[in-house]
């Protein structure tokens, strides 16, 4: 289970998670995980690695939120359509074992949604962030 949001600090980031309501504006991710498919579609946009900085770093527990980076942020807000279908397409064959998968409607849809995301967190001068719990 987790979301990729928006916040305006890492302050506020850290309060958000699966026991905390909030109102920022996010995404569900629940069945995957983001950390890995952020790494895959950095990769594929920006050809840069690391792009994640963690803000509450996972423990024992299997919280952790993450940061993506600006790059990552600014090329997911200016990808087209073709370019997240491609690198959906992309991160869907690459990632999943089998028994694993995910349908590449799924995998479209959930970066043209992070996309919208992070084309909000330019305009509104707020940071993408990414909440999860690997159980």
């Amino acid at each position: 289970m987790g979301e990729f949001f928006l916040a305006g600090d890492d302050e506020s980031a850290c309060r958000v998670g699966p026991r905390h309501s909030h109102d920022f504006p996010a995404v569900p991710c629940d069945g995957i995980y983001p950390d890995d498919a952020v790494l895959s579609w950095g990769a594929q946009l920006t050809g840069a690695e690391g792009a994640l900085r963690d803000v509450v770093p996972m423990a024992n527990d299997g919280f952790t939120v993450f940061a993506l980076s600006g790059p990552v942020c600014a090329a997911l807000a200016a990808a087209g359509r073709d370019r997240l279908r491609s690198t959906a397409l992309a991160w869907a064959e690459a990632v999943f074992e089998p028994g694993d998968e995910i349908p590449l409607d799924d995998a479209v849809n959930l970066l043209e949604r992070v996309s919208a995301l992070a084309g909000s967190s330019v305009e509104k001068h707020l940071n993408l962030y990414c909440w999860y719990f690997a159980p």
